[in-house]
């Protein structure tokens, strides 16, 4: 499955299941199916991915015929030495400099831990004592340099309801503060132009408050924000003055001030997913946002002067639901975007029982919100992959072309990742797994970007594409500001 770079065996803590908490239930009525099918699906599935790890060149996929295969895929592997994130619990990843060396540290979290871990897989350091966002998939944690000493920390909460601040690389407590309420959520900031040297702490849909990262001191508090239901803020600067703005349904300037004069009503008390991205080419940044609906689910787009566009969902009634934005073609100006859809909660799937029950059916849209594309994801599968199609979708640059694609893991199950056309729904590359978390970064600096596994066997898998790169003067993607800030604030709804 990967090359062996360490063998040590994993540490690990209890399993992730494999089926998500609010689909266990399904579990019972399909077990007479499971146990007639599950067998020949699951034999299917390790055949294909045994004669995938033969080889890691094209190989590897050769279940898959695409124009865009990698010639080769290299793997690096280390063990976890903590507990697998999990669905109920908690926890997640990001990649960070830590030391300032110009490489990526991970920091990793999962049940009552969090651990940072060098570019190589070795262990730095591990807390106990992190307490969750009310986010699934969320990483809980932030880094920066928050006191401006040239040194990178990671922040968290604890179960007391404090934010632990530690050096990145030896994890020793630098600050605690206190006297910080219950946020559910918090985000690393430069709201003064001087630095990431603030916080934003959220406490519901409608209220966020900056403190500064040294002391804790306020700098203001607002309840004009219109966060989305399913994913905490997001931050970044959409208007280029040097500041982070916060995002959501509305928008709140670095002074704690509404920017916005347009209104969405209340639509955020039920969207989904948000994306920073610049759709329509030039300053401001948009912000893609998701709707939660029913048959009136619209993909909406504004930015700090306007709304964009709000295109309803051409399936007559199907939630965008999850949403990536990048140049899926680049002969259309701006940015695309892939609407998953909901699969299952609308009219789109076409049957109500397996392999229907959950089916989705993507569309894309242009930056002026035309439909470019819609499909199922079912048409386009192989064979041994869910039926309920993709999960923590996510766009990235694997191949260095000038088109990006997207990149998702097996949906309700610990199972395979994968690089799919969003347009087309076409699969590319398989990467034969058990994900528990899927994660896209720039981490060995050539701007395309490596697929990161946590695996159900307790190791982290970075996959990478091994083809020499063809356009190696393109600028990395950790330049862009918004690219930042969403690598590190992702959780499971929005990635």
């Amino acid at each position: 499955m990967c090359h062996e770079e360490g063998s040590t065996p994993p540490l690990m803590g209890k399993k992730a299941p494999r089926f998500k908490a609010w689909h266990k239930p399904l579990l019972v009525g399909l077990l007479g199916v499971a146990l007639v099918s599950g067998a020949i699906l699951q034999a299917s599935h390790l055949a294909a991915q045994t004669a995938s790890e033969q080889s890691q060149t094209s190989a590897e996929n050769a279940t898959l015929e695409g124009p865009r295969l990698a010639p080769g895929i290299g793997c690096q592997r280390f063990p976890l030495r903590q507990p697998l994130p999990d669905w109920d619990e908690g926890g997640s990843l990001f990649v960070h400099d830590l030391d300032g060396d110009g490489r990526f540290e991970f920091v990793i979290t999962s049940p009552r831990h969090i651990g940072a871990y060098d570019h190589s897989g070795r262990l730095l350091w591990m807390r106990h004592n992190i307490k969750f966002f009310d986010y699934a998939a969320h990483p809980s944690a932030i880094a920066g340099d928050m006191d401006t000493d040239g040194h990178q920390e990671v922040a968290y909460l604890t179960p007391d309801d404090e934010i632990c601040i530690v050096d990145g690389v030896t994890g020793q407590t630098d600050t605690i503060l206190s006297d910080v309420g219950k946020p559910r959520a918090m985000a690393i900031a430069n709201l003064r132009g001087q630095g990431d040297r603030e916080i934003l702490l959220q406490y519901s849909q409608t209220h966020i408050r900056a403190i500064t990262a040294d002391n804790g001191t306020e700098l203001w508090d607002t309840d004009e924000y219109r966060g989305i239901e399913h994913s905490p803020l997001r931050q970044a600067d959409l208007d280029g003055d040097g500041r982070d703005e916060v995002a959501g349904a509305s928008i709140i300037d670095d002074d704690g001030t509404k920017m916005n004069s347009w209104d969405l009503g209340d639509t955020y008390r039920s969207m989904d997913s948000i994306v920073i991205a610049d759709i329509i080419p030039g300053l401001p940044l948009e912000v893609a946002l998701a709707e939660q609906r029913g048959a009136n689910s619209h993909t909406v787009v504004v930015n700090p002067d306007r709304i964009v566009f709000r295109s309803l969902n051409p399936w007559n009634w199907e939630d965008p639901d999850k949403l990536a934005v990048g140049e899926f073609d680049a002969q259309r100006p701006g940015l695309e975007i892939f609407n998953r859809s909901s699969g299952g909660d609308g009219n789109a799937p076409r049957g109500r029982k397996e392999p229907y029950r959950y089916e989705e059916a993507p569309w894309v849209l242009d930056s002026q919100g035309n439909l470019i594309s819609k499909y199922y994801v079912n048409d386009n599968k192989p064979p041994w992959w869910t039926g309920h199609g993709l999960e923590e979708v996510c766009r990235i640059d694997w191949d260095g072309d000038d088109t990006d694609e997207i990149v998702a893991k097996e949906r309700h199950t610990n199972g395979a990742g994968a690089i799919v056309d969003p347009i087309t729904g076409k699969f590319r590359v398989i990467f034969p797994a058990q994900a528990v978390i899927i994660y896209a970064a720039d981490i060995r600096g050539d701007y395309r970007e490596e697929v990161i596994i946590v695996d159900e066997s307790g190791e982290v898998k970075i996959f990478k594409n091994s083809q020499a790169n063809h356009n190696p003067h393109k600028s990395p993607y950790w330049t862009q500001q918004h690219y930042r800030r969403q690598k590190q604030n992702w959780n499971y709804y929005s990635p």
